[in-house]
């Protein structure tokens, strides 16, 4: 599958027609693939229920933007677990918790700075052999993830 994999930052570049995001989105052959993870989905979800920023019909507005401009989805799908196994492996293997402490997965990545979402996102343009576009850092991960892996760029 040839394409890009968008992050919620990059979703909502899309949506503002931020102009450097929509002049290199206009270079895109029409055959590449722009897609969004359903793990991006529902961070953009969870924001639009959540904030109280934004008025009720901006929040319309952007979710059916959601729903018009990009609406095949890729699901995380079962062998995609290998795929996050990997990541969290190689993680684990650089920055192992102290020695002879216990620790468990979720609260040593986050005192890494590893965000959970981001590595199922990671995970699944892996898998499915996509350029992750994302103005996020991603340190830990893009450190033991290469670039033939997975190549990350930034339109913004």
């Amino acid at each position: 599958m040839r394409g890009y994999l968008l992050d919620a930052n990059h979703v909502d570049a899309y949506h503002l027609e931020h102009p450097t995001f929509i002049e290199r989105l206009r270079q895109v052959p029409a055959d590449t693939l722009v897609r969004i993870c359903t793990i991006t989905l529902g961070e953009i979800e969870a924001g639009l229920r959540i904030t109280t920023t934004t008025d009720q019909a901006r929040r319309d507005d952007y979710a059916v933007f959601i729903i018009n401009e990009l609406p095949l989805a890729i699901e995380v799908g079962v062998a995609t677990r290998f795929y996050y196994a990997e990541i969290i492996e190689r993680i684990f293997r650089r920055h192992s918790p102290p020695h002879g402490k216990k620790t468990k997965t979720e609260p040593h990545l986050l005192s890494l700075g590893v965000d959970i979402n981001d590595l199922w996102t990671f995970a699944v343009a892996w898998e499915h052999g996509l350029t992750l576009l994302t103005q996020d850092k991603m340190t830990c991960i893009r450190e033991v993830v290469s670039i033939e892996e997975v190549n990350v760029e930034c339109w913004l």
